[in-house]
């Protein structure tokens, strides 16, 4: 049961990193009548939708097993700002797991990620270093 929880979870984040991907590949930037632009961005793409960021750090919350304010803090108009040292290690951690995809597994742009933050954390913040006492 375990498992199936894991591999559904799993295949959530990777669905919704191919669809932003997709997205941005195909410039999704902002159309008319939008929110103003997100402030603030630094790895991720400037002109991203902001439904496409939203979603990815959705999957975020998911692969680390943590809300919103692991990385942001105050209210929505104040998230871009940089008070928490979670939100510099996760545009570090953003960068590795890009050139993992590129550099080593050979992902091309648009193309799905193979590796993603749910590889190694499992829902967990900390990524197991050890098999469980009790097994797989």
């Amino acid at each position: 049961m375990m498992r199936s929880l894991l591999a559904a979870g799993l295949m959530c984040v990777c669905v919704m990193a191919v669809a932003v991907t997709k997205t941005s590949a195909q410039g999704g930037g902002q159309g008319g009548g939008q929110a103003a632009p997100l402030q603030n961005l630094q790895v991720l793409p400037k002109d991203m939708a902001r439904p496409d960021v939203i979603a990815l750090m959705r999957t975020f919350t998911v692969a680390l097993g943590v809300q919103c304010t692991h990385c942001h803090v105050g209210t929505p108009q104040e998230r871009f700002k940089d008070d928490l040292p979670a939100k510099a290690t996760a545009r570090k951690m953003l960068k590795m797991v890009m050139a993992v995809n590129a550099d080593h597994l050979g992902v091309k742009p648009g193309e799905p990620n193979k590796a993603t933050c749910y590889s190694c954390h499992r829902g967990a913040l900390k990524p197991l270093t050890a098999a469980p006492a009790g097994g797989f």
